[in-house]
């Protein structure tokens, strides 16, 4: 049993026995009044603490690289839109709302967790939460049904989970927090009411910027395949403990001359969609380019538009590199920036750089 599994299991025993105890202390003092129910006191501020502590976890690897959050987000708007035909210009409305949404789930997520913890507001704080995991518990559960999609994104690319797995822990967490929802109107903030909902407030604008920092830049922690220190050369043939190949996708075609990108230096400008890269940024990576020539690395662009569109912006912009395509999908994993840019030497990743922090011709050369 994975240490995951092991954690649903505790949830469900705690919710369990919270509701045993909720029933025989309420019909003992007949009343939801937890200053006359010690023991459901007790495993109230357990299950506070618990889900509490998971939702912090939850909330921050989307906050960490909410972009990936929000291309789940418009996974689950298309796959609406090609289940139900009718609906599908409502659910199209929603695609370009997918980044500022994913931003607000994530920072709120934290700021819940926070006020489930200090017992701020509890009347609303309960109401919002069993909300969103009645929300969430429909959008899994349709995952897990239709198969459309195969990962909810819940906790970002740091623990994924099967369809069933996410539906069970949203279906466990969902009643794990019923006893707590009945008796949200007797639990006191700590220490006060306006200490709780500063705690609350900042949470929620420390969480923001944290997030909006990572977007700007990098994600803080790398949690996916392509981080910096991985070795190509066996990420893209090895299985996995799972029995999977992490970067199986990894093969870029080239137009012209084939460049092996597993033997020497090389650095990838990645930019999926030409039209939708900023124009300044491009030609940051064209002077760059030109700046590395004769330095023995070799400067390579890979897109996923077309090669008209790559003849047309590589003469308005100057981009005298090489370019190679990839999926989109592959690219917007390889790096959460657009353009980026990834250094590799013999196949092992030694850098990532945002647009916004396109590195300099000796930052380049001093790591290898």
């Amino acid at each position: 049993m994975s240490t995951y599994q092991i954690i649903g299991l505790m949830f469900a025993i705690l919710g369990g026995i919270s509701l045993l105890s909720l029933v025989f202390e309420a019909m003992k003092s007949k009343s939801l009044d937890l200053d006359f129910m010690p023991i459901t006191t007790l495993l109230m501020w357990v299950t506070r603490l618990g889900v509490g502590i998971l939702f912090i976890y939850s909330g921050f690897v989307k906050a960490n690289d909410y972009i990936g959050f929000a291309y789940k987000l418009e996974e689950y708007f298309v796959v609406f839109g090609e289940h139900f035909p009718f609906s599908k210009p409502f659910w199209d409305l929603f695609v370009p709302l997918a980044e500022p949404m994913a931003w607000f789930i994530s920072v709120f997520e934290i700021a819940l967790a926070f006020a489930i913890i200090v017992g701020w507001r509890m009347n609303l704080t309960m109401w919002l939460t069993m909300l969103m995991m009645v929300f969430f518990t429909v959008l899994t559960g349709y995952s897990h049904v239709t198969g459309a999609v195969t990962d909810c994104g819940c906790f970002g690319d740091a623990l994924k989970l099967e369809p069933w797995e996410s539906f069970m822990k949203d279906i466990i967490l969902t009643l794990a927090l019923i006893p707590l929802f009945l008796v949200r109107k007797s639990v006191h903030p700590t220490p006060n009411n306006r200490i709780a909902g500063f705690i609350v407030a900042l949470s929620f604008l420390i969480s923001g910027f944290f997030s909006y920092y990572c977007h700007e830049n990098l994600p803080w922690i790398d949690y996916r395949a392509y981080k910096v220190g991985v070795d190509l050369n066996k990420c893209t043939t090895e299985l996995t403990v799972e029995g999977i190949i992490k970067c199986k996708d990894w093969y870029p075609s080239f137009e012209e001359e084939e460049i092996n990108l597993f033997e020497g230096s090389t650095l990838m400008v990645i930019f999926y969609d030409l039209k939708k890269a900023p124009e300044k940024a491009l030609r940051v990576s064209g002077e760059l380019g030109r700046s590395l020539a004769g330095e023995g690395v070799k400067v390579v662009g890979s897109t996923s538009s077309s090669g008209k569109d790559w003849v047309k912006y590589s003469k308005e912009l100057q981009l005298d590199y090489p370019i190679s395509y990839l999926d989109q999908t592959v690219l917007k994993t390889v790096i959460r920036a657009h353009p980026g840019y990834v250094l590799m030497k013999d196949g092992v990743i030694m850098g990532k750089w945002h647009y916004n922090n396109a590195p300099t011709k000796e930052e380049v050369l001093g790591l290898l």
